[in-house]
């Protein structure tokens, strides 16, 4: 109604403190990290605005029911999507939306699988989609659809530029690709480097860290151009064949003392790492199994974030951005990368 006054959303706090949503989130939630002048910015700008959390909530909770559909990869308990699935499963429930989530699960081995479930996803006609792009070809084409059918689509984790997607919720992937060869390398200049990847499909179609291996390897290319990179796959799903492939990689370049993933499961490389102490490791992201192996001294560094946190930002951001039938004031949101080793480990919250 015209004069009536509009309640301020956190969005206009953003706005008015000159930092990101997600910022102005884990200011009024005290969670996360952020310096005493950023919290001091942000709580002037919900004094000037009158900005109050809990009567926005109230009111989007009264708006009609949004329904979400997510299209991500399967998993089974202790895995990265596992960790990603609670993270929308708190945001939905604690959010103050009046959400509807249906989950839509593909195995991200088989892109035919990632077809059926996309093409059940649009029978069941959403308000909006959360995907990642394990199957860079086929997201684009499903993403081009979502389009033409107005349905307004965000990535998570991992995207496929050029797709018109209104929102990107996940770590910058190259620079985390680089950050890993960085701690790798840091102190050494090998002539050659270990790279284990995952055998994901028979067609090589499925790669969802494709970003995160080239960051790495630009890194050793400009920085260590000497350096020779070679990759040895490995299938998750006979874990008694990982062991003995790289042990015949290892008898062919006896020379090689540096290994690195930039998939989420260095875990499955534990008992290789175990029995060759002299090999220095660099894996991604924090399972409970890949931080038991580098307390255990297999693995030397993770580079990781907030798994489940970034699954509930990216929900939170693109429900208020569906609420307002507006696009977030920033596309990208991106979640800071951290460095665990055992020193550190004791200090790092656990997912």
């Amino acid at each position: 109604m015209e004069g009536e006054k509009t309640i301020p959303t956190v969005f206009d706090v953003a706005r008015e403190a000159g930092v990101s949503r997600g910022t102005v989130d884990r200011v009024i939630h005290k969670r996360g990290r952020y310096s005493a002048d950023t919290e001091a910015r942000v709580r002037e700008a919900i004094q000037r605005l009158g900005y109050s959390a809990n009567l926005n909530a109230a009111k989007l909770s009264s708006r009609k029911v949004r329904r979400i559909a997510c299209l991500v990869p399967a998993f089974q308990e202790g895995e990265y999507w596992e960790y990603i699935n609670r993270g929308f499963r708190e945001e939905a429930r604690d959010s103050g939306f009046n959400l509807e989530l249906e989950m839509f699960l593909y195995n991200q081995t088989d892109v035919e699988s990632f077809l059926q479930q996309s093409a059940l996803l649009l029978e069941s006609t959403p308000d909006g989609v959360i995907l990642n792009a394990v199957f860079k070809e086929e997201v684009a084409s499903f993403a081009s659809v979502l389009k033409q059918k107005g349905i307004p689509f965000a990535f998570l984790d991992n995207k496929v530029e050029g797709q018109d997607n209104v929102l990107y919720v996940g770590v910058d992937s190259h620079r985390c690709g680089e950050l890993g060869a960085f701690l790798l390398l840091q102190s050494d200049e090998p002539e050659e480097i270990l790279l284990v990847r995952i055998l994901r499909d028979k067609h090589h179609k499925g790669d969802p860290n494709r970003e995160r291996r080239q960051g790495f390897l630009d890194y050793v290319q400009e920085h260590h151009p000497g350096t020779s990179v070679h990759t040895v796959f490995i299938d998750p799903e006979t874990p008694d064949s990982i062991a003995p492939a790289l042990e015949k990689f290892i008898s062919e370049h006896p020379g090689v003392r540096h290994l690195a993933t930039t998939n989420s499961r260095i875990h499955l490389l534990a008992p290789f790492l175990a029995a060759h102490p002299e090999i220095r490791a660099v894996g991604f992201d924090n399972l409970q199994k890949n931080i038991l192996a580098l307390r255990e001294g297999q693995v030397d560094f993770l580079v990781t974030h907030d798994i489940a946190g970034t699954a509930r930002e990216c929900l939170r951001v693109f429900a208020e951005s569906l609420s307002r039938s507006e696009p977030p004031s920033l596309r990208n949101h991106y979640i800071h990368a951290d460095i665990l080793h055992r020193l550190n480990l004791d200090y790092y919250p656990e997912d």
